[in-house]
This record gives structure tokens, sequence and C-alpha cells, in this order.
């Protein structure tokens, strides 16, 4: 997605619950890895502009001001919601307004932790989103797939995967979803369990 930036008139909005997650988790790391792939333009710490045209931008709008999301139109918008599990519903509504005509798409990326989110109704079967489930044991770390040791080293790895089974129990909401990447039926602070 970051090379079709020069070249296709698209513009790509970034958002997370707050805006120290977009600007130094997700940003962080699109500014890198402009960096690093000597890709055209410059990054700042929540921008992109090739030849000063914004091409890319990280924004966290008001939890009551969903209009900021609104009125960026291309022919290719991609919006990306990072820990889409805290993204309030009305920011989904306006997140969805971006990508309105057939070359826009919404992509959003978590840990569907809690059983009420926006983000656990599009990761239920028949929600009509295309879901890819991603378990700690895919991870390189488990995996043992080539990758640089720079990369193994901010996997999820084995230590961690045990200490939440160790701490919760393989059976418990926590661990479904951050271990093996699934929806837990329960959410993990209720007082009567769904199961029961």
């Amino acid at each position: 997605a970051l090379a079709i930036l020069s070249s296709l008139p698209t513009v790509v909005i970034t958002s997370a619950p707050t805006f120290a997650q977009v600007r130094a988790i997700l940003w962080r790391y699109i500014r890198r890895m402009h960096a690093a792939a000597d890709l055209p333009g410059r990054v700042n710490q929540t921008e992109w502009l090739i030849d000063e045209e914004l091409v890319a931008f990280g924004r966290k709008p008001s939890d009551y001001a969903e209009s900021a999301f609104q009125g960026i139109h291309a022919p290719y918008v991609l919006v990306i919601l990072d820990e889409a599990c805290g993204v309030k519903p009305h920011l989904w509504v306006a997140a969805d307004s971006l990508t309105t005509n057939d070359g826009c798409r919404l992509f959003a990326i978590g840990n569907p932790d809690n059983s009420a989110s926006e983000f656990k109704k599009v990761c239920t079967p028949g929600s009509g989103w295309h879901v890819i489930k991603i378990s700690a044991f895919d991870s390189p770390n488990f995996t043992d797939e080539d990758v640089p040791d720079e990369l193994r080293r901010v996997l999820v790895g084995p230590t961690y995967v045990e200490e939440v089974r160790a701490d919760y129990g393989e059976d418990s909401p926590i661990y479904q979803s951050k271990v093996l990447g699934t929806r837990p039926r329960d959410a993990a602070d209720t007082v009567v369990r769904y199961s029961d």
C-alpha cells in the first residue's frame, strides 16, 4: 500500500483509540518503513507528503466530533483503524463514510477483546468482512519462519504465551483474544458468563 501512494490518486487515513497511539505507535512504524524503503516524499509525525501533497495522515478525532473524519474524497481511499477494538462506534460510521466508492477500503487491526465493540461485530462470521485471524502460534517465533532478528525480537514469543496461559488459563477470554486471536465468547470482566 505504501508504494501505491506515489503513483495513484490515493489518500490514506489512519486512526486509533487515542492520538498517542496514532503518533507514537502507528506513525512511528510508518516513518521507519518510509525511510527503510526509500519511498518518495517526506513523513513527519502524522503526515506523509509527496510533492507537498498530503497523501496519508493520522488522526484521532474527538469522541464527539465524527464530522472531523468526513469530506475526504479520492478514487482510492484506504482507512486504517489500529487497535480497532477501542475505536468508538460513531468513528466506525465516520470511517465507513470515507470508503463509499469501489476503489476504497477500510482495514481494521486489533484483538477482539471487547464483546460490545464494533470490531467484535465485524470479526463475527457472516458480517460481510474478510477476517484474517492471526494467532500467536502463527508468529515466526513459533513457526521458525526466517525473519530478521530485529523483527523477531518485537513479535509475540513463547514467554508471553506461557505467562498468559499460567495467569489466566487457556479457556479465559484473555488467552483466547491475546494469544489465539479469536473472538472470546465471554468477556473478561463479566459477573455472569454468557456461556453459563
